[in-house]
């Protein structure tokens, strides 16, 4: 009988370490970019990579690239086009199908 609920506590702990985000973090993923813009644009996407790291990525109109190393979910980017993104700026979240 004590075994059942030392099984079912251990259990319930790492339900909730999973839940709570104290598992394993995730590896970093490509995540698909691209520039949609017309013809003769520039698109500028900056990426923010965890607390404290931000990464530039430029791309002509037409371009469609994987960009290494980011957290698909967690991570998130600006866009603009024919300038770097300010840098107060609506951060959207990067995800696995497609981000333009």
């Amino acid at each position: 009988m004590a075994r059942a609920y030392i099984t079912a506590i251990a259990a319930a702990v790492v339900l909730l370490a999973a839940d709570a985000g104290l598992a394993a973090p995730a590896t970093p993923a490509k995540a698909p970019f691209g520039c949609d813009a017309r013809p003769g644009v520039t698109c500028f996407f900056k990426l923010f990579l965890g607390p404290r790291a931000t990464r530039i990525v430029q791309l002509k109109s037409g371009m469609r690239v994987d960009i290494p190393g980011v957290h698909i979910g967690n991570d998130s980017y600006c866009r603009s086009a024919n300038e770097p993104p300010v840098p107060k700026c609506e951060q959207i979240a990067i995800n696995a199908t497609y981000n333009h």
